[in-house]
């Protein structure tokens, strides 16, 4: 029987309830950076390693001895690089492709095996609840027809992975900026928008918009 690989370090994807055809599939989960050694995967033989969400850097040698497969939130080319939909919501945009690409030295400029467009509406958590059915179609996909990837075309734009410094919210950013900032970090293990008040630290989420004016839920921590 046909074996697969799911490498994840983020427990998203683990989460999403899978449809039977899924289930069917005989795959096996790496969640831990030791587990993808090529020893082990030598022993299994996959068809396949999927990396839904993956922290750490792939050995050249398990890329090039095994198809590995990477998902990348983006308009590949446009979009390569770090914290892809937090920069995709930054530059006002509401969709966007879920691509699923050869993984190779080039970080998310592989060859795209096919991809699905997702809506890029809500918080953090909504938007990678959506992306998480996209991933399981497209390994669906990716296993039932072995398609060959077509090779990325256009423009390279390159994404910097944010930081937490990115989270705060300025008195210069507009009603619409603030709302995507505060939701584009609302879930799973993201550090929350945050603005300081002396020398408290407000931070937000549950944003949404009632006529014009902006709600949200706010915590207050005290810092010393």
């Amino acid at each position: 029987m046909t074996k697969y690989i799911i490498a994840s370090s983020k427990d998203w994807f683990a989460k999403y309830p899978k449809s039977d055809e899924f289930k069917d599939l005989n795959f096996l989960n790496i969640d831990k950076k030791e587990g993808l050694n090529l020893d082990f995967l030598e022993s299994i033989n996959p068809r396949y390693i999927f990396f839904p969400h993956w922290s750490w850097r792939v050995p050249q040698e398990i890329y090039e001895r095994f198809e590995c497969v990477a998902f990348h939130t983006a308009p590949l080319p446009y979009g390569r690089g770090g914290s892809p939909i937090q920069n995709l919501l930054l530059r006002g945009i509401t969709t966007s492709p879920v691509c699923a690409l050869r993984m190779t030295d080039v970080l998310d400029g592989g060859a795209i095996y096919n991809s699905l467009e997702v809506s890029l509406d809500g918080t953090i958590q909504e938007i990678f609840l959506r992306i998480a059915g996209c991933v399981e179609r497209l390994i669906l996909y990716i296993c039932n027809n072995n398609p060959i990837p077509i090779e990325q075309s256009g423009e390279v734009v390159l994404f910097n992975r944010l930081s937490i410094a990115d989270n705060e919210l300025l008195g210069s950013y507009s009603v619409k900026e603030i709302y995507d900032r505060v939701r584009m970090v609302d879930g799973l293990d993201y550090p929350r928008a945050y603005l300081y008040l002396g020398r408290h630290r407000l931070e937000f989420s549950e944003a949404k918009f009632s006529n014009n004016d902006l709600i949200m839920k706010v915590k207050i921590v005290h810092e010393n």
